[in-house]
């Protein structure tokens, strides 16, 4: 994993460097789980699943995407940017949030969140029945 600072008004950042098959709804689980421990992400109401978004990306331009904003204040914000064979994550914290949620309580515990949720399997789109 390798991580590079992000300046992003209010907010402190962190990039992830992420492997192929990273898993859209892993990393919601992942992230409803932080929610789920950690009260200061629930204090306003904003959900896990309404903070993670993920972009796609041709691999080429990857190493190049960043967060400049994140809007309406929430406290965590979590952008994957998918090139498909690899990836990173944005993780966008508000300041007073990470006084009380720091970076070393905050990674590992998604990391172990993801890590946890394996069994989430994309699901095909069910198929119509006529």
């Amino acid at each position: 994993m390798s991580t590079r600072p992000v300046a992003i008004a209010g907010y402190e950042s962190m990039t992830i460097q992420v492997r192929a098959g990273l898993g859209e709804r892993r990393l919601v689980a992942a992230v409803r789980s932080l929610f789920v421990r950690h009260e200061v992400l629930r204090a306003e109401g904003v959900t896990a699943d309404s903070c993670v978004h993920r972009v796609v990306l041709p691999p080429s331009l990857v190493p190049l995407a960043a967060v400049e904003d994140v809007p309406g204040g929430v406290p965590l914000r979590v952008v994957w940017f998918d090139g498909g064979a690899s990836g990173r994550i944005v993780l966008a914290l508000r300041r007073d949030v990470l006084a009380r949620l720091p970076w070393r309580v905050l990674l590992p515990g998604l990391v172990s969140a993801w890590s946890a949720s394996s069994h989430l399997r994309a699901r095909p789109a069910p198929v119509p029945v006529a």
